[in-house]
């Protein structure tokens, strides 16, 4: 028991740590301690830097300056809005093409078009370098507009909004419908006051029994009684309700696919305004509507056309060959144009009557010491292709008069100045300029039509050619001309110094003109891009499923 009780006494009284064990426990609170600090000093710049990247990608980088116009900036949040517009819209185009193959079953017809666009969705920097161009150009524009006196009123931006949602709904707008209705009132009325010719019927033949007469009878009768066609049905006009749908479409649409509200994508439309309306008046003052233009016609003597194809049949009339297009063509016009071959058919009458225009010229240098012409080498004459040509009374075979003298299957440029100096003297002695053009000139366009190129103005044909057409006055011919297709004979038929140009010609020039003067206002302005754009895109630009 003493024992027992001396024990239990020892267990209660509080046991005295010696200093190693005060020092080892001190020392471990501090590691503890310092361990707790570093941990929460890693923590807490872990989360400082996920907290900067947030404010960075969401505050700090939208909003600032990606590119700078004078006064004027562009900021990063309005770019990556654009630049996912540009996005959806190339997209919605490309499926728009896509639909349009299909339906014309023809891939190739817009297969260009589609190429591009991939190209451009297929690079994220290229994409982006266009909406940034075009925003550099629209704010120049903002700056030029007061001196030129153009601007974009609210009216009209809210109107092309209307028109938008319009056509998103399959409707038109109230001016647009009130246009097409006064339109087809027009059209109703002009083929009102059209008189159509008459057309005679057809005499009935001996054959024609009396059991057809009724139903002669009957089919005029139903003829005169031809259902009209069905009335279309009126478009449907955009009301309130339907507007008020189509916006929250639209909103819903910018929000999804550019993250863009409404306000922002009215400011895109003023700036698509602004740029149209500059477009207009600047391209005005800078172009003519009206230039120096001639109307002229042509013979055209090709030099150094191909060769017979072989396995042509003698006397046979060669297969058309590939010769350089008229003047004023375009090169890939020329490549594809397709001329008469060398030797040229002349159509005869009987054996002891031709008349001069029907007879195949002689050459000059055929011409004998004395002056006089020697007889025409006989003509050959094309196969008939059947055995009704050898029948009494049928026309006889057209002559063929080759103007290849030498017989080496080719015209060089002595043949073809001889020939074409031959049909400026029959025209000089009275021919028709026209019938010889159908006949003999090598540019198969004008050829059909006499030779007339239509009205041109400068810098439509090769120079030799143009030179020649704008030196000549109304009424005159030149000698033969010689250009890099052959030698011409040309006329002036007609001359104004003021012609309207051409509205396809005139739209081209317009373009042109407006985009040469922006870029000169580009290059006069300070303007600050960005020195690394790959690096300002927004994020996954480019990762559509279409893709």
């Amino acid at each position: 028991m003493a024992k027992k009780r001396r024990r239990r006494r020892q267990e209660e009284q509080p046991q005295v740590e010696n200093r190693r064990e005060v020092r080892l426990r001190a020392r471990d609170r501090e590691r503890n301690l310092r361990l707790t600090a570093i941990v929460g000093g890693i923590v807490g710049v872990a989360l400082l830097l996920v907290l900067y990247g947030v404010v960075n990608e969401l505050i700090i980088k939208p909003n600032s300056v990606l590119a700078q116009v004078e006064d004027q900036t562009i900021v990063t949040r309005d770019f990556w809005q654009q630049t996912r517009l540009r996005e959806s819209e190339l997209e919605n185009q490309r499926l728009r093409l896509q639909i349009f193959a299909q339906q014309f079953g023809d891939s190739s017809l817009f297969a260009s078009q589609i190429a591009s666009i991939n190209a451009t969705l297929a690079s994220p920097l290229t994409l982006g370098t266009q909406v940034l161009n075009d925003m550099i150009e629209g704010a120049v524009l903002q700056i030029k507009a007061p001196e030129v006196g153009v601007s974009v009123t609210d009216e009209e931006v809210e109107e092309t909004l209307l028109e938008e949602v319009a056509r998103g709904q399959g409707a038109l707008t109230v001016p647009q419908a009130t246009a097409t209705a006064d339109a087809s009132i027009e059209a109703t009325a002009t083929a009102e006051t059209f008189t159509p010719t008459p057309v005679p019927s057809p005499a009935p033949t001996p054959e024609d029994s009396s059991d057809s007469a009724p139903t002669a009878v009957a089919a005029a009768a139903e003829t005169e009684t031809l259902e009209e066609a069905p009335t279309p049905e009126p478009p449907t006009v955009l009301t309130d309700a339907l507007y008020a749908e189509g916006l929250s479409t639209l909103e819903e649409n910018l929000r999804e696919n550019a993250g863009m509200s409404l306000a922002t994508y009215r400011e895109v439309i003023r700036a698509r305004l602004l740029r149209t309306k500059m477009s207009e008046t600047v391209s005005r003052d800078l172009v003519s509507d009206t230039e120096e233009q001639v109307r002229v016609r042509h013979i055209l003597i090709s030099v150094n056309p191909a060769p017979e194809p072989a396995g042509e049949t003698e006397g046979a009339t060669p297969a058309a060959e590939t010769t350089p297009a008229p003047p004023g063509s375009t090169e890939a016009d020329a490549e594809s144009t397709v001329a008469p071959a060398a030797e040229i058919t002349v159509e005869v009458g009987g054996e002891d009557e031709k008349s001069p225009a029907e007879t195949p010229p002689p050459a000059p240098e055929s011409r004998d010491e004395d002056g006089e012409s020697p007889e025409a080498p006989a003509a050959e004459t094309t196969a008939g292709d059947g055995a009704e040509d050898d029948e009494v009374g049928s026309p006889p075979a057209p002559e063929i008069w080759n103007p290849d003298t030498n017989n080496d299957g080719r015209v060089d440029d002595a043949e073809a100045l001889a020939f074409a100096q031959i049909l400026h003297q029959r025209i000089l002695d009275g021919e028709d300029f026209a019938d010889l053009a159908l006949r003999f000139s090598n540019d198969p366009g004008s050829g059909s039509q006499g030779g007339d190129l239509g009205w041109a103005g400068r810098g439509r044909y090769v120079p030799e050619f143009e030179e020649t057409a704008f030196s000549l006055g109304v009424g005159e011919m030149s000698a033969p001309v010689k250009s890099t297709f052959g030698y011409h004979i040309i006329e002036v038929l007609e001359r104004d110094d003021e012609r309207p140009k051409e509205e396809a010609s005139l739209q081209q020039e317009y373009a042109a003109a407006f985009q040469t003067w922006l870029q000169e206002q580009v290059l006069s302005l300070n303007i600050d891009r960005p020195d690394n754009l790959a690096a300002m895109l927004p994020r996954n630009l480019g990762d559509s499923d279409d893709q």
